[in-house]
């Protein structure tokens, strides 16, 4: 019996500080401007350079050139950002 309630105890001190987080805010959609930092960042960390990035409402617009190879991964830093709601890719490849 005590070895239960020990059990139970210490995975309860363990869980509850977790659950803190519980009732903070989500934080508002990104604007414009924190979307394209964001997309350049994560484009930076791919070493891809050279690209037009605008944004519009989520909408993300790329345009240069790259090879298919990075055009890829560019398309995927764009698309994982939060906020973006569509890419229109207008890469040509090299």
């Amino acid at each position: 019996m005590k070895k239960t309630f020990v059990t139970l105890l210490l995975s309860a001190a363990m869980v509850l500080p977790a659950c803190s987080n519980w009732n903070k805010m989500t934080p508002k959609s990104m604007d414009n401007k924190a979307i394209e930092e964001e997309i350049r960042k994560n484009m930076a960390a791919d070493h891809i350079t050279g690209l037009t990035v605008d944004v519009n409402g989520g909408t993300v617009t790329l345009k240069g050139h790259l090879s298919a190879a990075d055009k890829a991964r560019a398309l995927d830093d764009a698309r994982k950002v939060t906020g973006v709601t569509s890419v229109n890719d207008q890469i040509s490849v090299d």
